[in-house]
């Protein structure tokens, strides 16, 4: 089914449903999840490929919002009933944040970038362990936190060397946004991109970029960047049976009565990389997803909606 541009706008005002614009089908439960739990009133979400005239992405997303802006209206003003999301990719660094106050640019690379959180973590071990409620202490959380960020900053120089092949007109690069995350693993890119090393920094401080985790999800592609965080908790969930029986960490009841091989840390079978993937892509709840539902929830709606009051994110 397709929808008239005309239309997104009309409902909106006429059913007190506020409309959100995504850039693709997979985006639209993430931001439907977001709005049932967040706003006290409904929303409908739409992928801009189902605009009749439309296909996908960012680009589709601005130019739908600059059409139903387009529509004169002297009592409804767009930003109060039809929201444009878009990925920031890379467009803070080339200047072109878009200016509407009908579209959200979101503040990380992606969407994906926003799961790379320790709400995931927790939300993990509880899934993918038999551990209890009170062995998944916050200090727990904070340690796999820790050793996964640090991880992940191995994508810190592949993601600069990207960045400036997409700034930098005729930049020979050793790595691209166009990549795949098998790409990663490529040894002579590593190679490449570590004899630039040098280069990259000066081009990091020229963009005021810091090798960090947030400047990371800034800068790395958030499909890299939720691979390569699945990949590594599936590890670090899997170290926790023996870290349990040295006693690293706080230790279970089973390896306190040396019952070693039902150590409540042990991972649940079948869970690997995608598995975590999975689970990490289905629970959108965290600080990180705040800013997203506020701005929904600054819409004007009327239709009380079943679910939802504002800050159910951070539960």
């Amino acid at each position: 089914m397709t929808y008239e541009i005309d239309e997104i706008l009309n409902e909106a005002v006429m059913t007190g449903v506020p409309s959100v614009i995504v850039e693709g089908v997979d985006d639209i439960c993430i931001y439907s999840e977001i709005a049932k739990d967040n706003t006290p009133f409904s929303v409908e979400v739409y992928a801009v490929e189902h605009i009749s005239g439309f296909g996908e992405g960012c680009e589709e997303v601005l130019r739908a919002i600059s059409e139903i802006e387009a529509i004169r209206s002297s009592k409804h003003k767009t930003s109060d009933h039809v929201l444009g999301i878009i990925d920031k990719d890379v467009r803070d660094f080339r200047g072109e944040a878009p200016e509407s106050e009908a579209v959200l640019m979101l503040k990380h690379y992606s969407i994906e970038s926003h799961f790379v959180s320790q709400t995931i973590v927790q939300y993990a071990l509880k899934t993918c362990t038999r551990s209890s409620h009170e062995m998944i202490t916050n200090e727990l959380c904070d340690f796999i936190t820790r050793e996964i960020e640090g991880r992940l900053l191995r994508l810190y120089y592949f993601s600069l060397e990207a960045l400036k092949k997409s700034l930098v007109r005729n930049y020979d690069a050793a790595f691209c946004y166009s990549y795949g995350y098998g790409r990663l693993k490529d040894e002579r890119a590593k190679e490449l991109i570590t004899a630039k090393k040098d280069e990259l920094d000066a081009f990091a401080a020229e963009k005021n970029i810091e090798k960090s985790i947030v400047s990371l999800k800034g800068i790395a592609r958030g499909k890299w960047l939720i691979d390569v965080f699945a990949e590594e908790l599936v590890l670090c969930i899997n170290d926790l049976q023996g870290l349990c029986k040295d006693s690293a960490i706080e230790s279970c009841r089973s390896c306190l009565n040396q019952a070693f091989d039902k150590c409540l840390y042990k991972v649940r079978e079948g869970v690997n990389k995608n598995t975590i993937k999975s689970i990490a892509l289905s629970n959108i709840t965290g600080p990180e997803f705040v800013y997203i539902a506020q701005r929904i929830s600054s819409l004007k709606g009327s239709v009380v909606s079943k679910q939802g009051s504002i800050g159910a994110v951070l539960q």
